[in-house]
Parts: C-alpha cells; structure tokens; sequence
C-alpha cells in the first residue's frame, strides 16, 4: 500500500486530519514508520498547483497554509469507492 493511499485511509477512518485538513507535523507525526525525510516532503510534493518538481508523485494536496494542506474532497471520494 502506497503513502497515498495510507494517508486517505487514516483521513477516511478519522485517525488524522480534521476535515481533510493535514498540517505537515501532523502527518510526520502519524506516520513515524515512514522515515522523516520521505514524510516531511510528502504533502508540499503532492501539491496539485506547486508540486511540479516530482513528476512522479499524485497531486491531491492544496496548501491551505504554511505547512498545512487540504487533501482533495476527489481524492478521499475516490479511495473510499476503491
């Protein structure tokens, strides 16, 4: 199972986030399993408008401010009919 796809379950199940909303910290905190390296630039990586420096990554973040992201409504409707 992907980060991704981690994530959007933990958000869908209510054990991070509040309302799709994820602060960095949060997320590094949540996911301590993952090295800090990975999860300190996940979200800001997935940004649907700046994330353009890796191409290989799913953009389904927007920041909503310094170090806090709102994952797309699309995204968790998309991983819930999965």
């Amino acid at each position: 199972m992907s980060l991704r796809e981690e994530l959007l379950d933990e958000i869908i199940a209510g054990n991070i986030g509040n309302n799709g909303i994820v602060s960095r910290q949060e997320f590094i905190n949540h996911f301590q399993n993952h090295p800090e390296t990975y999860t300190g630039v996940f979200l800001s990586n997935s940004e649907m408008e700046t994330g353009q420096h890796s191409p290989t990554y799913a953009k389904f973040t927007q920041r909503v401010d310094i170090g806090t992201y709102q994952i797309h409504p699309d995204a968790i409707n998309q991983r819930r009919n999965e």
